[in-house]
């Protein structure tokens, strides 16, 4: 007889644990509505605007995954921020999901509407530009935030898994003189390579300027233009 009483004891504090779980995600709506707006989420209205889909995509993400949001509620907060023409087209993509039986689910929200706003003709654009990305003349300051922002186009090299790959991508695309100071150390991670280059490149042109604006080497001369000639020429 213990023995049942305290499976039974058992049972039911399980049970009330998980309704309590279940009151916590039964929250209205409109809460979810508030903690999202609080974190001030950008709108979408404009028509084709490729580069504008995928940052809004982008920011609605990191805001979802800033408050914990639920799965549930991701569609419903993300079309409200549509208005304009992008609140029309969502109006009739959501008729035509019903008629079909499509599940209206995240993922195929942000599927719909990348195909719309952002088409794949210009997503392969994005990708060869990532992968033909080289730094130039521009600072590894500039490069990383080309590179940072391309590389979201290109799955296979972003990602924890793909951090190595990612590194090798970035090392490719630095100026030779770089990339022989770095090239053998074997850095694998990402941040770790990007704050070194970032460092040493500074360190080079703070080095440059120093000597262009009056440093130790600027009236030193080589060469036959050297009036000082170390011999006499008979």
């Amino acid at each position: 007889m213990a023995g049942g009483r305290n499976d039974r004891a058992i049972a039911d504090a399980l049970q009330a644990m998980a309704q309590a779980i279940g009151n916590l995600n039964q929250r209205p709506e409109i809460d979810w509505l508030e903690r999202f707006q609080r974190n001030n989420p950008p709108s979408f209205r404009r028509g084709y605007n490729s580069d504008g889909a995928a940052d809004w995509i982008f920011e609605i993400e990191k805001i979802f995954q800033a408050m914990g949001c639920p799965l549930i509620q991701k569609v419903t907060l993300a079309v409200f921020m549509l208005s304009g023409e992008a609140g029309i087209w969502w109006q009739g993509a959501l008729q035509r999901m019903m008629a079909v039986g499509t599940q209206v689910n995240w993922d195929n929200f942000k599927r719909l509407f990348l195909e719309k706003y952002f088409p794949r003709d210009v997503r392969h654009k994005k990708q060869v530009e990532f992968l033909e990305l080289k730094q130039g003349e521009n600072s590894v300051a500039e490069y990383v935030t080309k590179f940072e922002d391309l590389v979201r186009f290109c799955p296979m090299y972003d990602g924890v898994n793909n951090e190595e790959d990612k590194c090798v991508k970035f090392m490719s695309g630095l100026r030779l003189e770089i990339k022989q100071v770095f090239n053998y150390q074997g850095i694998t991670h990402y941040h770790e390579l990007v704050n070194k280059c970032r460092v040493y490149d500074e360190d080079n042109r703070a080095r440059v300027t120093h000597y262009k604006s009056g440093g130790p080497m600027r009236n030193i001369k080589f060469g036959p233009a050297n009036k000082n000639k170390p011999y006499t020429k008979f």
